[in-house]
């Protein structure tokens, strides 16, 4: 068949494209935790109309990412302990269902790849570098989901857990929360997938999402987890 025959790939809706570009600057940081979100100045800063910006601003609100209210405008979501704990809970439920079944059927990938990141923190925490250390932790579960090769599962794991993503970001990058001991956390749980230990897989993933559950908590006992927001517009 002739390359001009080939299959054509459906094309990407550009409302799926702003999700995924709002989504990304969310969890990286970009845009941070209670900003107020203004449609006309992202189309702008998109270079499209305001649109697929408002439909894009809808479909983040079901995913926890965004607070839309009609009197106020959109803002990125402002974190819940109960809501915290409950994500945690889940992503805990799809990263063992994940583990398990990479550790099965995809050891080597899953090695390669939580390897690859586990470099990336290593050097982000030695240069004391927040931002790129929380890309890298970031990178670290994601393999995890996809060394799985359930789509179900990763498509799950992207909708829901860009809260999770976004909160962490903030813990590493505004309160200082340690490095050390979640870094500690990842090369164990990378050791234990070279074992192909499973059981000790698994209660590393549950060890690990209860230790930020307790940094959230924490850090609302101490201080105020917007002081140092931006109270400006984006």
């Amino acid at each position: 068949m002739s390359s001009s025959l080939r299959p054509i790939a459906p094309p990407t809706s550009l409302m799926e494209v702003t999700v995924d570009r709002i989504r990304d600057a969310i969890i990286a940081g970009e845009l941070p935790l209670g900003c107020k979100l203004s449609e006309q100045r992202l189309a702008d800063m998109f270079g499209i109309s305001r649109s697929p910006v408002r439909d894009a601003l809808a479909a983040l609100q079901m995913e926890g990412l965004v607070t839309i209210s009609p009197k106020r405008g959109s803002f990125v979501f402002t974190p819940d302990l109960k809501a915290v704990d409950e994500i945690c809970e889940h992503r805990c439920i799809l990263e063992k269902a994940a583990v398990r079944k990479a550790i099965a059927i995809n050891h080597a990938g899953l090695i390669k790849s939580l390897t690859a990141a586990c470099k990336t923190m290593t050097e982000a925490s030695q240069r004391g570098n927040a931002l790129d250390y929380t890309k890298g932790d970031i990178d670290f579960h994601n393999s995890v989901i996809r060394s799985g090769g359930n789509h179900s599962i990763i498509s799950s794991y992207k909708r829901t857990i860009g809260p999770l993503m976004a909160l962490r970001t903030h813990l590493f990058t505004i309160m200082n929360e340690t490095l050390e001991r979640s870094m500690n956390e990842h090369l164990a749980l990378l050791d234990a997938c070279r074992r192909k230990n499973i059981e000790d897989a698994e209660r590393l993933i549950d060890e690990h999402a209860a230790h930020l559950v307790d940094a959230y908590r924490t850090a609302l006992a101490e201080t105020s987890l917007f002081d140092g927001l931006s109270t400006g517009t984006v």
